[in-house]
């Protein structure tokens, strides 16, 4: 009986609707304001990708009919030999980086050796030095080197810059494991390379593909180092190559320059929507260990 004394308010209080305050309207006025403004800037591309270039510039806010679906074939023949360079050069910076970094982060975290916090120290230091900053002193040494407009210009300073972040952040998570998980393995006779693979890997594994997939964003959309290292056409970035496009003369048609930007983005997305869960992951594992 008095079971269902108490449940009564219960169930009163759940038939009523939840009244807003003004507190709340405003919240919600100001995430939809924000929500709007950021899908603004891909809306437009996205209608102005079959538009022509005069209903572009007549009608920029407001879709227009009969849509133009030439505009895609036109931009894909001009951007099409980029996408491969971009996409290895994505691959190789993402591997490499990933590998140097877990194991950097799991030394860093786990072993003890000679100047152990020096070397720390001097890497999380590179993380304050704004990019700009070492734009010059890179192009200086990658000409002392010869490596200007190869492969290795874009794959070694894009993993130099990256990886200072993510061995802090490996070397964080690493070292919020109980290190009773280590000592036992070790007392098991197993080597470290073998603790690495069958405990730190798995351990990690969140966290690795949220570095992954946001290595594959940086190297997709990085700009300045690829234009000012590499002058062949063939060697050249997504992001340069159009570039290049809007100077050059097709780069008048805005509604061929909008479908290459739009093109140049759906790797992007794809990547995003398979990797989605593994992100989320990664993020709800970095917010508990760091």
């Amino acid at each position: 009986m008095n079971t269902m004394n108490n449940a009564l308010p219960i169930a009163k209080m759940a038939g009523k609707k939840r009244r807003w305050i003004p507190h709340d309207i405003g919240k919600n006025i100001y995430m939809w304001l924000v929500l709007i403004l950021m899908l603004l800037p891909l809306y437009i591309l996205l209608i102005s990708s079959f538009k022509t270039s005069a209903d572009v510039l007549n009608h920029f806010f407001v879709p227009t009919f009969p849509l133009v679906f030439t505009n895609f074939p036109k931009a894909w023949e001009i951007i099409s030999p980029y996408f491969l360079t971009t996409f290895y050069y994505a691959a190789m910076n993402t591997v490499i980086t990933t590998l140097v970094s877990v194991l950097a982060g799991y030394a860093f975290g786990k072993l003890r050796f000679p100047c152990r916090k020096l070397l720390f120290m001097c890497l999380f230091a590179k993380m304050f030095l704004p990019t700009v900053m070492n734009l010059v002193p890179s192009f200086m040494l990658a000409a002392k080197l010869g490596i200007l407009n190869t492969v290795w210009v874009i794959v070694l300073f894009c993993v130099g810059q990256s990886q200072p972040y993510w061995v802090f952040v490996m070397k964080t998570f690493v070292e919020q494991q109980p290190k009773e998980l280590f000592e036992s393995m070790r007392l098991d006779g197993a080597s470290e390379l073998r603790i690495f693979a069958t405990l730190v890997a798995p351990l990690l594994l969140p966290m690795i593909s949220l570095m992954a997939i946001n290595l594959v964003l940086f190297s997709w959309n990085d700009f300045v180092w690829p234009l000012v290292t590499l002058t062949e056409d063939s060697k050249r970035t997504i992001t340069v190559g159009l570039y290049w496009l809007s100077k050059s003369q097709v780069g008048r048609d805005y509604g061929v320059l909008m479908s290459g930007y739009l093109l140049s983005a759906l790797p992007l997305v794809v990547v995003f929507l398979f990797g989605m869960k593994a992100f989320m992951k990664g993020l709800t594992a970095g917010a508990i260990k760091i």
